[in-house]
């Protein structure tokens, strides 16, 4: 693993255009992978972002990656708006801020930090793929964690219009440190869950808040869920 993440860092530099969808002709770095380059990634979550995503929304991109939705969200908004990310991975980190230079897009603002129920440090865990790394106990690196609800309540960042959750297993803790938001804001909230007990925790919280949902791939495995939730 800390060869191929050699690799990835010695290939930051060799950018391909992208081929299709919403990032057509937008610069995307080689080594972060080929889906986003021949414009497939998440089909999708993809598709109900670009319909449910409106120009001039404030985003949370929380497990941003290397920056695809933020990406997205930055070629609708077209300047206007806010797109605030949350990535711990200091790989990622990088890839994701030479996506955002390259491609000059405007109004996001990278935290560099995991969301979590409150302010910290935690374990991570980045000894697999750069979209899999997570937050354990048992993580080889530490790295800040942030309650978006504080942030969002000492005016560090704006509320947002719509939520994005990518986090490999962390999502209980995540929607915990949203609960104030969500409950206030009322934003569109796409989340990905990884395992039952997050897939559960995740449906009862949103339901709880009024949430209608929709489960985007009824035919994946029962707990790799991707939830799309609307206020009802």
């Amino acid at each position: 693993m800390k060869f191929k993440h050699a690799l990835k860092q010695f290939f930051s530099g060799v950018y391909f255009t992208i081929k299709s969808g919403p990032l057509k002709g937008k610069k995307w770095i080689a080594s972060s992978g080929y889906s986003f380059i021949r414009g497939n990634y998440e089909s999708y979550t993809t598709e109900i972002f670009l319909i449910h995503f409106s120009p001039g929304s404030t985003f949370f991109d929380i497990g941003a990656h290397v920056g695809y939705f933020s990406s997205i969200a930055a070629v609708i908004n077209n300047g206007k708006g806010n797109i605030i990310a949350f990535e711990p991975r200091p790989m990622n980190i990088r890839l994701f801020r030479q996506h955002m230079k390259i491609n000059n897009f405007q109004n996001v603002t990278l935290i560099e930090a995991a969301a979590g129920e409150s302010d910290g440090t935690v374990r991570f865990d980045e000894n697999h793929g750069s979209a899999t790394g997570f937050v354990s106990l048992n993580g080889n690196i530490r790295v800040r964690q942030v309650s978006i609800d504080r942030m969002v309540k000492d005016g560090e960042i704006p509320a947002p219009d719509f939520i994005k959750i990518d986090v490999e297993g962390g999502e209980i803790e995540v929607l915990k440190g949203l609960h104030n938001v969500i409950f206030s804001a009322r934003p569109k909230v796409l989340v990905s869950t990884h395992n039952p007990e997050c897939r559960k925790f995740a449906e009862n919280f949103l339901i709880r808040n009024n949430y209608r949902l929709e489960v985007l791939n009824p035919e994946a495995v029962v707990y790799e869920a991707e939830i799309f939730a609307i206020p009802a």
